[in-house]
Order: C-alpha cells, then structure tokens, then sequence
C-alpha cells in the first residue's frame, strides 16, 4: 500500500507541474494531509492510542464562480488511516468484537489500517490578501484493509509478527464532512465520518474524526 501511495502522489505532482504550464494552472491543486484520527463510540473494554497518524494525498480541480471569491472544486485522492488499540479482531458467527490483550502481552504494534479511495467535493472561499475557507464532504471506497500485530504472542512463545487482510464486516463505504480554514498554502483540516469503521450488524460502531493540517503547495 505504501508503493500505491508513492505512486499516487508522484503522479499528482507531475500533473500539478503540467498543469502549471495549461490554461487551467489556477484551478487544479494537489495536496497532503497530515492528520490524527480520534476513534469514537469504543466498546467500553477497548482503549484505541491517543495518536493514530493518518494521511491523505489527492488532486482537485476547481471552478471559480464568475468574478467571485468563491469556487467549487471536486477531485480524487487517496486516505490512510491507523487505528491502535489494546484489542485484538475476531469474527464469530459473522459478529466481529475486539478482545482486549491481558495486560501482560507486551506489544509494539498492533492496529487496524485502512486506506480509501475518496471523492472529496467543496466550496471554497480565497480572499485577496490569501486566508482560505472550504467546507465540503468526501465519500470513498475502502481498497485496503488490514491489522499488524508485533509483539509478544498472546498463546505463549517467541514473539511473534502478525498481518492479516481477510477482514469480515468491514464497510465498504464512508463519507462525511470536511472542513479546512487556513492562509495560503497552510491549513487547519478536519473530517468527521458519519459511517462507522464496520458494518452495522458487525457489533462495533466506532468512527474516527480525523483532524490534522493540510498542504496545498501547488
């Protein structure tokens, strides 16, 4: 996944620097998001990390509104997050739970990563002077899921390393609002998922609500 994300990104910075060269140089942008994800609605055994690092990379295209400060813009990206927690995922009888580790497994990862395919859409405001406000929402498509576990193994032995891509009841989908404010080409960024991490019959309902700072040099 790390080889898509290299990839993506390095083709949103060729089409940027083409872009700086056509008639449309000031109406296509690409960006990264740094962001932390704060997991929301754990079952009450489970405690996700305080830090779950995520980033996002994603080209957008936008339309100024006549001879306004207000413009429209509708692109394609790419979303990473990690979720870490002292659970390890389960299924049973097509239910997943997270059961927490005893506290005397030591552990140095263990997280569910996900990585989407997003559609973000938004309304953007550029004042003269470069303060910059968009409010918008972002629907994607999960093409990677996974957990990584590397630690002590919890049945007894060498330590040992664990990943595992067969995971049931994950959704598919997600979408939700997205907020940026900033100056220039620095940003304030936050998403706030109104789908869950899981299907609705799965038995857990956590979401995350990613805020961190956007980078839209081009």
């Amino acid at each position: 996944m790390r080889k898509i994300i290299i990839l993506f990104t390095a083709l949103l910075s060729v089409t940027a620097i083409q872009a700086q060269t056509g008639s449309f140089a000031s109406k296509f942008t690409t960006g990264i998001d740094i962001f932390n994800d704060f997991v929301q609605d754990s079952p009450a055994n489970i405690d996700f990390r305080t830090i779950n690092p995520g980033i996002n990379v994603y080209g957008m295209y936008s339309s100024k509104i006549k001879k306004s400060n207000i413009s429209l813009a509708i692109g394609l990206g790419l979303g990473m997050h990690n979720l870490h927690s002292n659970g390890s995922l389960t299924d049973s009888a097509n239910v997943s739970t997270l059961t927490p580790y005893a506290e005397a497994v030591d552990y140095k990862i263990n997280k569910l990563q996900l990585t989407y395919l997003d559609i973000p859409a938004e309304i953007r405001f550029k004042s003269d002077n470069g303060i910059r406000l968009a409010l918008g929402i972002k629907a994607g498509y999960l093409i990677s899921a996974h957990t990584k576990y590397k630690g002590d193994n919890p049945a007894g032995g060498r330590s040992i390393k664990i990943k595992e891509g067969s995971l049931p009841n994950i959704s598919k989908w997600r979408f939700g609002p997205t907020f940026q404010a900033g100056y220039k080409w620095v940003n304030l960024t936050a998403f706030y998922s109104l789908s869950t991490v899981f299907e609705e019959t799965a038995g857990i309902d956590i979401y995350p609500i990613s805020v961190g700072t956007s980078l839209r040099p081009f």
